[in-house]
Protein backbone atom coordinates (compact mmCIF):
# COMPACT_ATOMS: atom_id res chain seq x y z
CA UNK A 1 0.00 0.00 0.00
CA UNK A 2 1.31 3.43 -0.93
CA UNK A 3 0.39 6.91 0.29
CA UNK A 4 1.58 9.87 -1.76
CA UNK A 5 1.74 13.51 -0.68
CA UNK A 6 2.47 16.14 -3.32
CA UNK A 7 3.53 18.86 -0.86
CA UNK A 8 4.54 17.80 2.63
CA UNK A 9 3.69 19.98 5.62
CA UNK A 10 5.86 18.10 8.09
CA UNK A 11 8.70 20.22 9.49
CA UNK A 12 11.60 18.21 8.10
CA UNK A 13 10.11 17.54 4.65
CA UNK A 14 8.07 20.74 4.23
CA UNK A 15 7.69 21.76 0.61
CA UNK A 16 8.72 18.51 -1.07
CA UNK A 17 6.79 15.44 -2.19
CA UNK A 18 6.85 12.37 0.07
CA UNK A 19 5.49 8.83 0.17
CA UNK A 20 4.64 6.26 2.83
CA UNK A 21 4.66 2.52 2.18
CA UNK A 22 3.11 -0.32 4.17
CA UNK A 23 1.70 -3.78 3.76
CA UNK A 24 -2.03 -4.35 3.60
CA UNK A 25 -3.13 -4.19 7.22
CA UNK A 26 0.43 -4.24 8.60
CA UNK A 27 2.61 -1.16 8.51
CA UNK A 28 5.90 -3.01 9.04
CA UNK A 29 5.25 -5.53 6.26
CA UNK A 30 7.59 -3.85 3.74
CA UNK A 31 10.41 -3.36 6.27
CA UNK A 32 13.11 -6.01 6.70
CA UNK A 33 12.17 -8.35 9.51
CA UNK A 34 15.74 -8.26 10.83
CA UNK A 35 15.96 -4.45 11.02
CA UNK A 36 17.26 -3.42 14.44
CA UNK A 37 14.59 -0.70 14.61
CA UNK A 38 11.76 -3.15 13.93
CA UNK A 39 10.47 -4.77 17.10
CA UNK A 40 7.08 -5.73 15.65
CA UNK A 41 8.00 -9.36 15.02
CA UNK A 42 6.79 -8.86 11.45
CA UNK A 43 8.33 -7.71 8.20
CA UNK A 44 9.75 -8.82 4.87
CA UNK A 45 12.50 -11.34 4.19
CA UNK A 46 13.00 -10.35 0.54
CA UNK A 47 13.03 -7.27 -1.64
CA UNK A 48 10.07 -6.54 -3.92
CA UNK A 49 12.06 -6.32 -7.15
CA UNK A 50 9.23 -5.05 -9.34
CA UNK A 51 8.61 -2.28 -6.87
CA UNK A 52 12.33 -1.56 -6.55
CA UNK A 53 12.68 -1.11 -10.32
CA UNK A 54 9.72 1.28 -10.28
CA UNK A 55 11.25 3.15 -7.34
CA UNK A 56 14.49 3.72 -9.23
CA UNK A 57 12.53 5.22 -12.13
CA UNK A 58 10.25 7.34 -9.92
CA UNK A 59 12.03 10.64 -10.48
CA UNK A 60 10.12 13.84 -11.36
CA UNK A 61 10.91 15.52 -14.70
CA UNK A 62 14.28 17.29 -14.26
CA UNK A 63 13.94 16.68 -10.52
CA UNK A 64 15.53 14.42 -7.94
CA UNK A 65 14.34 11.72 -5.60
CA UNK A 66 15.93 9.84 -2.74
CA UNK A 67 15.10 7.26 -0.12
CA UNK A 68 16.56 5.04 2.59
CA UNK A 69 16.50 1.30 3.11
CA UNK A 70 17.49 -1.02 5.94
CA UNK A 71 17.94 -3.93 3.53
CA UNK A 72 21.65 -4.68 3.32
CA UNK A 73 23.29 -2.79 0.48
CA UNK A 74 24.80 -5.89 -1.13
CA UNK A 75 21.29 -7.15 -1.87
CA UNK A 76 20.33 -4.23 -4.12
CA UNK A 77 23.55 -2.47 -5.21
CA UNK A 78 23.83 -1.88 -8.96
CA UNK A 79 26.50 -0.23 -11.11
CA UNK A 80 24.26 1.95 -13.28
CA UNK A 81 22.37 4.61 -11.36
CA UNK A 82 22.48 7.73 -13.53
CA UNK A 83 19.16 9.57 -13.49
CA UNK A 84 17.64 7.18 -10.96
CA UNK A 85 16.37 7.56 -7.40
CA UNK A 86 19.26 7.77 -4.94
CA UNK A 87 18.96 4.86 -2.51
CA UNK A 88 20.72 5.36 0.82
CA UNK A 89 21.69 2.38 2.93
CA UNK A 90 20.63 3.11 6.51
CA UNK A 91 22.32 1.50 9.50
CA UNK A 92 22.86 2.04 13.22
CA UNK A 93 26.38 0.58 13.22
CA UNK A 94 29.39 2.77 12.42
CA UNK A 95 31.47 -0.16 11.20
CA UNK A 96 28.74 -1.17 8.73
CA UNK A 97 28.39 2.44 7.58
CA UNK A 98 32.09 2.81 6.80
CA UNK A 99 32.12 -0.38 4.72
CA UNK A 100 28.90 0.44 2.87
CA UNK A 101 29.98 4.00 2.07
CA UNK A 102 32.68 2.61 -0.22
CA UNK A 103 29.92 1.34 -2.51
CA UNK A 104 26.63 3.15 -1.92
CA UNK A 105 25.31 6.39 -0.38
CA UNK A 106 25.07 5.69 3.34
CA UNK A 107 23.45 7.19 6.43
CA UNK A 108 23.89 6.22 10.07
CA UNK A 109 21.79 6.76 13.20
CA UNK A 110 23.81 7.95 16.19
CA UNK A 111 23.07 8.82 19.85
CA UNK A 112 22.68 12.43 21.02
CA UNK A 113 26.10 12.31 22.68
CA UNK A 114 27.85 11.53 19.39
CA UNK A 115 28.31 15.08 18.11
CA UNK A 116 29.60 16.95 21.17
CA UNK A 117 28.42 20.22 19.60
CA UNK A 118 30.08 19.52 16.25
CA UNK A 119 28.56 19.26 12.79
CA UNK A 120 30.95 16.58 11.56
CA UNK A 121 32.82 13.62 13.06
CA UNK A 122 35.16 10.91 11.82
CA UNK A 123 35.57 8.38 14.64
CA UNK A 124 36.28 5.28 12.58
CA UNK A 125 36.98 6.21 8.98
CA UNK A 126 34.87 8.35 6.67
CA UNK A 127 33.63 11.77 7.71
CA UNK A 128 30.09 11.78 9.08
CA UNK A 129 28.14 14.96 8.28
CA UNK A 130 25.22 15.80 10.54
CA UNK A 131 21.84 16.33 8.87
CA UNK A 132 21.61 20.14 8.53
CA UNK A 133 17.94 20.13 9.55
CA UNK A 134 19.03 19.12 13.05
CA UNK A 135 20.76 22.44 13.73
CA UNK A 136 19.28 24.83 11.16
CA UNK A 137 15.69 25.89 10.53
CA UNK A 138 15.45 24.23 7.13
CA UNK A 139 13.71 21.30 5.49
CA UNK A 140 14.87 18.90 2.78
CA UNK A 141 13.72 21.53 0.26
CA UNK A 142 16.46 23.96 1.34
CA UNK A 143 19.15 21.38 2.16
CA UNK A 144 22.20 21.83 -0.03
CA UNK A 145 20.60 24.91 -1.63
CA UNK A 146 17.98 22.72 -3.28
CA UNK A 147 20.34 19.80 -3.87
CA UNK A 148 19.69 17.69 -0.75
CA UNK A 149 22.72 15.92 0.71
CA UNK A 150 20.82 12.62 0.76
CA UNK A 151 20.15 12.94 -2.97
CA UNK A 152 23.87 13.20 -3.82
CA UNK A 153 24.89 9.80 -5.10
CA UNK A 154 28.65 10.24 -5.37
CA UNK A 155 29.32 11.97 -2.06
CA UNK A 156 32.45 10.93 -0.13
CA UNK A 157 30.90 11.23 3.34
CA UNK A 158 28.27 9.53 5.47
CA UNK A 159 25.23 11.46 6.67
CA UNK A 160 24.45 11.17 10.37
CA UNK A 161 20.99 11.37 11.90
CA UNK A 162 20.64 11.75 15.65
CA UNK A 163 18.25 9.20 17.16
CA UNK A 164 14.99 11.02 17.80
CA UNK A 165 11.38 10.49 18.78
CA UNK A 166 9.86 9.01 21.96
CA UNK A 167 11.98 5.86 21.56
CA UNK A 168 15.29 7.60 20.83
CA UNK A 169 17.10 5.88 23.70
CA UNK A 170 16.07 2.51 22.34
CA UNK A 171 17.05 3.58 18.82
CA UNK A 172 20.52 4.56 20.03
CA UNK A 173 21.02 1.36 22.05
CA UNK A 174 22.64 -1.15 19.71
CA UNK A 175 21.76 -4.02 22.02
CA UNK A 176 18.01 -3.33 22.02
CA UNK A 177 15.49 -3.95 19.25
CA UNK A 178 13.06 -1.16 18.39
CA UNK A 179 13.23 2.62 18.31
CA UNK A 180 11.72 3.34 14.88
CA UNK A 181 10.85 7.04 14.76
CA UNK A 182 8.01 6.34 12.31
CA UNK A 183 6.11 4.40 14.94
CA UNK A 184 5.21 7.54 16.89
CA UNK A 185 3.32 10.81 16.54
CA UNK A 186 1.78 11.96 13.28
CA UNK A 187 4.05 9.68 11.29
CA UNK A 188 2.51 6.66 12.98
CA UNK A 189 -0.98 7.96 12.20
CA UNK A 190 -0.16 8.38 8.51
CA UNK A 191 1.66 5.05 8.38
CA UNK A 192 -1.34 3.27 9.90
CA UNK A 193 -3.59 5.08 7.44
CA UNK A 194 -1.43 3.78 4.61
CA UNK A 195 -1.63 0.20 5.86
CA UNK A 196 -5.42 0.41 6.16
CA UNK A 197 -6.00 2.09 2.80
CA UNK A 198 -7.29 0.61 -0.44
CA UNK A 199 -5.82 0.72 -3.95
CA UNK A 200 -6.42 -1.12 -7.18
CA UNK A 201 -2.97 -0.64 -8.75
CA UNK A 202 0.35 -1.97 -7.57
CA UNK A 203 2.64 0.18 -5.42
CA UNK A 204 5.03 0.50 -8.35
CA UNK A 205 2.34 1.62 -10.76
CA UNK A 206 1.01 4.18 -8.30
CA UNK A 207 4.50 5.49 -7.56
CA UNK A 208 5.45 5.98 -11.21
CA UNK A 209 2.18 7.74 -11.94
CA UNK A 210 2.73 10.03 -8.96
CA UNK A 211 6.29 10.94 -9.93
CA UNK A 212 5.28 11.78 -13.49
CA UNK A 213 2.45 14.02 -12.26
CA UNK A 214 4.72 16.33 -10.27
CA UNK A 215 5.93 19.69 -11.58
CA UNK A 216 9.39 19.78 -13.18
CA UNK A 217 12.34 20.00 -10.76
CA UNK A 218 10.34 18.60 -7.88
CA UNK A 219 12.01 16.71 -5.04
CA UNK A 220 10.63 13.41 -3.71
CA UNK A 221 11.58 11.71 -0.49
CA UNK A 222 10.32 8.15 -0.85
CA UNK A 223 9.33 6.16 2.24
CA UNK A 224 9.07 8.55 5.15
CA UNK A 225 7.92 5.25 6.61
CA UNK A 226 8.18 1.82 5.05
CA UNK A 227 10.77 0.15 2.83
CA UNK A 228 11.36 -1.88 -0.34
CA UNK A 229 10.37 -5.30 1.00
CA UNK A 230 7.88 -7.74 -0.52
CA UNK A 231 4.99 -8.23 1.87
Amino acid sequence: MLKTVEISRAKKTAGIAVTYRAGSGEKYATCPSDCKMNCSGKGAAEIDWKYFDALLDAVPPKGVSFTYTHFHWNQWFRNHWEGKTVVNYSTEYLENANIAAEYVPTVVVVPETFWHGRKTAAPHGKTIVRCPAEYRDISCAQCGNGDPLCARRDRNYIIGFTAHGPSKKKAADLETRGGCYADAGNCRIWWNETANGEQEETDGEKLLRFAKSLPPRSIIRHHVAGDIGAE
